[in-house]
């Protein structure tokens, strides 16, 4: 197990600078990270402030303990540090191994023993970017596929990439949830409350501004512009064109109540 001593030591002298453009690089390369490992970080990508404990990421790759998980990570880092020769921090005595998990990760102790792995700011800003991109040549987010009409993918295409990379955009997303918090707006569902800690800030998040709303030059508002929503009521919402609002389809909820 890491120690605080040995958290705070990185912080206060962090030998490993490895830039946006060279995880990009990276990102891109199976041999040093293969697919096991993109599904790693993506886990953590989608955690909270980019975040994840390591019994958390046991739970959600279905492992025994956490064990795996740190010798994949210890893996994946020691893989990415020979790559680019770097030199890796060292634990003090008296082990003195290197900390490979440094390499991709900050960390940070909590509470009952339990370490937190961080994506490192420029590998954070190299997944949003490939997404982003990923999200571009295939106009429709994954997460929305056979819920935009067809008819979108038109003159409304181009804008629609915009609304669904700014819906999957990290930032703009974790600020949402902050505000709004990981609970459905129309129908309360709760992932967490429901499937335990599994669900922790599982939820979509629905851009409320019209496509014909959407300049050039559009920079979306996370607290105006979007809201959680749970994925039945996401589909709902996009039943037609344009979508359905938030309080219509509150109101079709409480209809369907006295029907």
């Amino acid at each position: 197990m890491l120690d605080e001593s040995v958290s705070e030591q990185l912080q206060r002298k962090d030998p490993i600078d490895i830039t946006k453009e060279q995880w990009m690089t990276l990102l891109e390369d199976s041999d040093i990270i293969p697919e096991q490992d993109i599904k790693l970080l993506n886990l953590i990508f989608d955690c909270k402030d980019c975040k994840a404990s390591t019994s958390q990421l046991a739970q959600l790759l279905n492992k025994s303990d956490h064990a795996p998980i740190n010798n994949q990570v210890g893996q994946l880092g020691k893989r990415i540090a020979e790559k680019l020769n770097i030199q890796v921090p060292m634990r003090p005595a008296p082990e003195k191994s290197p900390m490979w998990w440094s390499v991709p990760f900050l960390g940070e102790p909590g509470k009952k023993g339990r370490f937190y792995y961080i994506l490192r700011p420029e590998l954070k800003e190299a997944m949003q970017e490939k997404y982003e991109k990923a999200v571009s040549s295939e106009i429709i987010s994954p997460e929305e596929i056979d819920v935009e009409i067809a008819e979108n993918l038109y003159e409304g295409a181009r804008k629609q990439v915009y609304v669904n990379s700014y819906e999957r955009n990290r930032d703009a997303r974790d600020q949402c949830i902050k505000r709004y918090e990981a609970r459905c707006v129309i129908c309360g569902f709760d992932f967490e409350k429901t499937y335990g800690k599994i669900g922790r800030n599982v939820i979509h998040v629905h851009h409320l501004k019209p496509l014909s709303e959407i300049g050039e030059r559009y920079q979306v508002d996370p607290i105006n512009d979007l809201r959680p929503v749970c994925p039945n009521c996401h589909v709902i919402i996009h039943k037609k064109t344009p979508p359905y609002s938030i309080d219509e389809v509150i109101a079709m909820i409480k209809n369907a109540e006295f029907e």
